[in-house]
C-alpha cells in the first residue's frame, strides 16, 4: 500500500497533502515526510513554495493584500516575499502548544521543537498583522437622538453619535462572515481558550499561583526583564493590546493534564508589583506585596482584578513621565545625558526653591508629606535638546497594554449589559471590542474613501490643505478626519499623589477612578514633510495636521474645547496620534495626549494613550485613554 502510494505523480500527493490541511490534519504532512527520504524532500526540499502557499491558503487569509498595504503606508514598495513554510509551521504549531499547554504534542515539522514563548507570540501577532483587509468601510451607521437645544448646530452628529465603531453593529448581529477574514476567525477560536500560562502570568509580576488543571507556577519570565526591554516582554503585551487581558482558564478534562495534581490551598508568596513596574531600575518605590489564601482555582475574576491593580500601578505612576519619551508611551530614546535632560522622576528640592513656596503651598505639602519628594516645585520641564525625530520613537507596549486593560474594566463598568433578554444596550455591545475583526485593516469608517481619492505619483490633490510648516500634498491616509469617541479615565489629583507615595494603597478595594466617555470632532487642515530615517532612501507619507472640538471634561460633560493635532509615522511600523486640547472657552492649551494606533492601519479597536498636561510641568498628573471612530 505504501508502495502504490509513492507511486502516485507528485501532482497528487501533494492534492492529498492539501486537503489533509484543509480537514484540519496538518500533522499528516509532517508524519508522510518521516516514512521516506522521497517524501521528505518532496515536502520540505520542493524548489519553490507553491505546495506550502496553497496549504497555508486552506487555513489562513491570502496575507499578500495586507502585506501591500502596510508597504504603502510605511513608504517602501511592495515586497511580497513571504515564507509560506516556516509561517505556516510557527502559527500551527503555536495554536497546538496553546491548546496542549501541558502536554508534549508531535511538531508539525519533524524538524521543530516544542515553540518557545517567543515563538508563540510572534506567530499569533502576524495572524493579526497579515488578516485580510476589509474590501471597503462597513456601509452602517447609527444615530443616538438627544436632548440637545439645536438640532441644527455643527455639534449636533457629534452628540448624537454613536457609542462604538459602526462595525460592532455587525458583530453583533453576527453577520462576521460576511466580513472576509479567515484570519481573524481562527484567531478568535484559538483565544477562546486564553494565552500560554506560563504568558498570562506574567501580567501578575512575581505573583506565584495554581490554576486546577495547570501545574503550580512561578514566573521564570520576570515582570522586571519586561519591563527591562525584552522582546518577548514588548511583543506580548503589543498582543495584550489588541486582545485585552484574557485570563488563564482551567482546562477542558479532555486537554487537561491529569498527571498534574491539584494543589491544596497554600499562601501565596509576596509580589514586587514595583520591580515590574518601576521606569528604572535604580529608583525602586518601597515594595509592594500581595498576600492572599490560594483556593485550588484562581479564578478568572481573580486574576482580572490582580491584573487591574498592576495595571494601576504601572499607568498612574508620575515617574514615567518626562522628555525622553516625548510625554507619551514611548520607550526612551537614549541621547548622550549631557545634551539632554533628565526624566522627570521623585528628586529632592533645593533650599532655595523651599524657599520660594509661599506658606499655603507647604501647609499642603506637609500635610501631604510630598516636600522631600520635590512634587510640588511645579517647574517645567525642558524638551529634548536637538529635538527627538518621529522615526526615534518607539510604542511602549507595556504601558499601553496596562492602558488597555485598565480603560476596558472602567468600560465594562459603565456599560453594563441589559438584565433583559430582549433589550439592548451599550453593554451588549461593548465585548464586541474584542472581536479579532476589530484589528483588520480598514475597519474603521470612510478609511477607504480617502485612499480610493488618493493622489496618485506625479498628481496634485483637489482639496488638498497646506499646513504652516510646509507645502506638501497629501491625503487623510491614516482614516482620521470624521467623529470619535474617547474613553479618558483619571484618578483624583490628590489621590494620585497619595499612590504614588504609597503603592500598597493600590491593593485597597473601592478606588475611586473616574472614566468620561467624550466625543471628538476631527478636520484636516493641511500636511507637511516627514523626516527621513537614517539608511533609507524612501521619506515615510507626510504629516497630517489636523483640528477639531471635544466636548466635556472633569468639570463639565457641556465644556467646548479646542483640539489641535498631528498624525505620522513612527519607528515599528507604528502610527502616533499627537493632540492638544485647550482650556474650555479659550485658546490656551491645557491637556496633551499621545497615542498609537493598534491593530492595522485604521483598525476599529483605535487608538491607546496617555494624557498630561501640557505644559509638561512637574508634577503633571497623568492618565490612560482609548478613542475610536465612529462616524
Amino acid at each position: 500500500m505504501a508502495s502504490a502510494f509513492a507511486n502516485l505523480p507528485a501532482e497528487l500527493t501533494e492534492a492529498v497533502l492539501i486537503v489533509s490541511a484543509a480537514s484540519g490534519n496538518p500533522n499528516s504532512i509532517a508524519a508522510l515526510s518521516q516514512t521516506s527520504k522521497f517524501f521528505y524532500d518532496l515536502i520540505y526540499r520542493c524548489p519553490d513554495q507553491h505546495l506550502w502557499r496553497e496549504i497555508f491558503l486552506t487555513t489562513f487569509d491570502d496575507p499578500r493584500p495586507a502585506l501591500n498595504h502596510l508597504s504603502l503606508i510605511s513608504g517602501g514598495h511592495s515586497d511580497l516575499e513571504f515564507n509560506w513554510t516556516q509561517e505556516y509551521i510557527d502559527r500551527i504549531s503555536a495554536a497546538r502548544y496553546i491548546r496542549h499547554p501541558v502536554q508534549t504534542a508531535a511538531p508539525v515539522s519533524s524538524q521543530s521543537d516544542i515553540p518557545t514563548s517567543l515563538s508563540v507570540v510572534k506567530a499569533l501577532l502576524s495572524v493579526i498583522t497579515t488578516s485580510l483587509p476589509f474590501p471597503s468601510s462597513p456601509p452602517i451607521s447609527l444615530t443616538f437622538l438627544s436632548d440637545f437645544p439645536d438640532p441644527n448646530s455643527h455639534l449636533a452628529p457629534m452628540i448624537n453619535s454613536p457609542p462604538f465603531p459602526p462595525l460592532l453593529l455587525l458583530l453583533t448581529a453576527n453577520y462576521s462572515a460576511l466580513l472576509g477574514s479567515v484570519n481573524a476567525a481562527w484567531l478568535q477560536d484559538l483565544l477562546e481558550i486564553g494565552f500560554p500560562p506560563e504568558l498570562t502570568r506574567t501580567l501578575m509580576a512575581k505573583l506565584s499561583f495554581d490554576v486546577q488543571g495547570h501545574a503550580p507556577y512561578k514566573p521564570t519570565l520576570t515582570s522586571a526583564s519586561h519591563w527591562g526591554g525584552s522582546e518577548v516582554g514588548q511583543l506580548f503585551h503589543k498582543l495584550i493590546c489588541c486582545t485585552g487581558f484574557i485570563p488563564i482558564a482551567a482546562p477542558a478534562p479532555e486537554l487537561a493534564d491529569t498527571s498534574v495534581p491539584i494543589a491544596s490551598p497554600v499562601t501565596s508568596t509576596s509580589a514586587s508589583l514595583d520591580s515590574a513596574f518601576s521606569p528604572d531600575e535604580n529608583e525602586d518605590m518601597p515594595a509592594l506585596s500581595i498576600t492572599r489564601l490560594r483556593s485550588p482555582s484562581y479564578t478568572p475574576e481573580a486574576q482580572s482584578a490582580d491584573a487591574r491593580t498592576l495595571a494601576r500601578r504601572r499607568v498612574y505612576d508620575m515617574r514615567y513621565l518626562g522628555p525622553t519619551r516625548m510625554w507619551g508611551p514611548f520607550k526612551p530614546v537614549q541621547r548622550d545625558t549631557t545634551d539632554s535632560p533628565k526624566s522627570n522622576q521623585f528628586e529632592s528640592l533645593d533650599e532655595d526653591e523651599n524657599e520660594d513656596n509661599d506658606e499655603e503651598d507647604e501647609d499642603e505639602e506637609d500635610n501631604l508629606g510630598l516636600m522631600h519628594l520635590g512634587l510640588m516645585n511645579g517647574h517645567r520641564v525642558p524638551d529634548m535638546n536637538p529635538p527627538i525625530k518621529p522615526y526615534e520613537l518607539v510604542p511602549d507596549y507595556v504601558w499601553l497594554a496596562s492602558a488597555r486593560i485598565i480603560v476596558e474594566a472602567n468600560l465594562r463598568e459603565m456599560f453594563r449589559p441589559s438584565p433583559l433578554p430582549t433589550a439592548f444596550s451599550a453593554g451588549d455591545i461593548l465585548p464586541y471590542m474584542r472581536k479579532m475583526y476589530t484589528m483588520c485593516i480598514g475597519g474603521s469608517p470612510g478609511y477607504w474613501d480617502s485612499w480610493a481619492n488618493r493622489p496618485r505619483e506625479g498628481e496634485g490633490f483637489e482639496g488638498s490643505g497646506k499646513s504652516e510648516q510646509g507645502e506638501v500634498e497629501g491625503w487623510d491616509w491614516a482614516g482620521v478626519s470624521g467623529i470619535w469617541k474617547r474613553c479618558v479615565c483619571w484618578l483624583d489629583y490628590r489621590d494620585l499623589l497619595v499612590h504614588n507615595l504609597a503603592p500598597e494603597k493600590f491593593l485597597e478595594d473601592g478606588i475611586q477612578e473616574a472614566c468620561r466617555v467624550i466625543p471628538l470632532t476631527i478636520r484636516i487642515t493641511g500636511y507637511s514633510e516627514s523626516p527621513i530615517p537614517p539608511g533609507s532612501s524612501t521619506r515615510p507619507l507626510p504629516t497630517i495636521h489636523v483640528e477639531g472640538e471635544s466636548i466635556g471634561s472633569d468639570r463639565s460633560t457641556d465644556d467646548l474645547r479646542k483640539v489641535t493635532g498631528t498624525i505620522s509615522m513612527i519607528s515599528d511600523g507604528a502610527i502616533r496620534w499627537q493632540m492638544v486640547s485647550s482650556v474650555a472657552g479659550s485658546d490656551e492649551p491645557e491637556w496633551s495626549s499621545e497615542a498609537v494606533q493598534i491593530g492595522g492601519p485604521g483598525a476599529a479597536v483605535g487608538f491607546l494613550g496617555m494624557w498630561t498636561g501640557a505644559m509638561h510641568e512637574r508634577p503633571d498628573p497623568l492618565g490612560p485613554f482609548w478613542a475610536w471612530k465612529v462616524v
